[in-house]
């Protein structure tokens, strides 16, 4: 009996040593290096569509190794907290948004706002986890981790798990729904001038007196529900009208414009939501708090204020290095702006040619 007491201790001895062994600096390089190696996976390896069986196998298999005791506790309780969920859920995303909205391409578009619809669905319908985790331990300590691989889940390439929701769940039952909806889920439609007209009117201040009124879990729910429910819906129209009209170019160029538009709120919206879980710890009970949240919610949100595209053009281009690809981008819009509005060939030429003189002799003058 005392043989096997001395060896459940020797083993309890050599799991604690083995959890303790890696310093923590070490284990902040090393989760640093597999984060920043994510970056150019994410934006030059292929995406499956999630139709690679083999990939969610090894997927799972890599899920349950990082799970085991194989895998430092140290490490584990960094990685499944919720540091390792705003990184690889949102601050990474968004890098790869920002990349996107300002490069050529429209792909990447697209694959990202279908990220933003499936996350922003998922965050959305988990708020209540926090709740549940006050009162269960078993969720407490196990709702980080499940949350951080449901995450990676739907953003590595190979998985794809957010275009498996978006093509078997929300094209089919979702989707239908929505286009008898159409009119008022897109950019100038009904609700956006109903939200318009309360933010212009007296009755912003009866709104703003409920809204006060509310407990404090209502209003956070209130305010996420703004930052997400109607941008969700009108992103997967966008996205579906975007995928669906290939063959008049005007459409189409209107239809990227949407789904540039709600890729650029997602990016900003994202990361007001992080600064607001964060600060309604240390200022939540403060009056005005989520009052203030919900109307930097709104400034993103309404076409009136172009907030989100101010935020992003300001603050997101700048900080991630894209303000020169940025404005090359611009100017393929202005070309392409230009196109649409000449159908005359051979005025177009002439007008192409004459403008490629103006930057050419502005460039000489500075030059000079």
């Amino acid at each position: 009996m005392s043989d096997t007491t001395d060896n459940e201790d020797e083993v309890s001895s050599f799991w604690e040593s083995y959890n303790t062994i890696l310093p923590r600096w070490l284990i902040l390089v090393i989760a640093g290096l597999g984060l920043a190696g994510m970056i150019p996976i994410l934006s030059r390896v292929k995406r499956t569509r999630g139709k690679d069986m083999k990939a969610h196998i090894a997927f799972g298999c890599i899920a349950v190794f990082m799970l085991s005791p194989l895998v430092p506790e140290q490490f584990q309780d960094m990685v499944f907290s919720d540091v390792g969920v705003l990184v690889v859920g949102t601050l990474l995303p968004v890098y790869e948004s920002v990349v996107a909205v300002c490069t050529f391409g429209e792909d990447d578009d697209n694959e990202w706002l279908t990220y933003w619809i499936v996350n922003g669905f998922f965050t959305y319908s988990t708020e209540f986890m926090d709740t549940i985790a006050d009162h269960s331990t078993f969720v407490a300590n196990h709702w980080y981790e499940l949350e951080f691989f449901i995450t990676l889940w739907l953003l590595l390439p190979w998985t794809d798990g957010s275009t498996v929701v978006y093509d078997n769940i929300l094209v089919p039952f979702v989707l239908p729904v929505l286009h008898q909806f159409q009119p008022y889920l897109q950019s100038g439609s009904k609700v956006q001038m109903l939200v318009m007209a309360l933010v212009n009117s007296s009755y912003l201040g009866l709104v703003w007196t409920v809204f006060v009124m509310m407990p404090k879990e209502i209003r956070r729910f209130a305010v996420i529900g703004v930052g997400t429910v109607y941008p969700i819906l009108s992103s997967v129209v966008a996205l579906a009208t975007k995928t669906s009209s290939t063959t008049n170019k005007k459409k189409n160029s209107i239809d990227e414009h949407a789904v540039t538009y709600w890729l650029t709120y997602w990016s900003c919206f994202s990361i007001l939501f992080v600064l607001m879980d964060y600060l309604e710890t240390f200022v939540g009970r403060i009056p005005g708090f989520y009052s203030l949240i919900m109307a930097a919610t709104v400034y993103l949100f309404l076409p009136m204020f172009q907030g989100a595209d101010v935020v992003f053009r300001k603050v997101l281009v700048p900080i991630t290095g894209q303000y020169e690809q940025m404005l090359l981008r611009d100017t393929l819009l202005l070309k392409q702006q230009m196109e649409y509005n000449i159908p005359n060939p051979t005025l177009l030429s002439n007008i192409k040619t004459k403008a490629a003189a103006m930057f050419l002799m502005e460039n000489n003058k500075k030059s000079e």
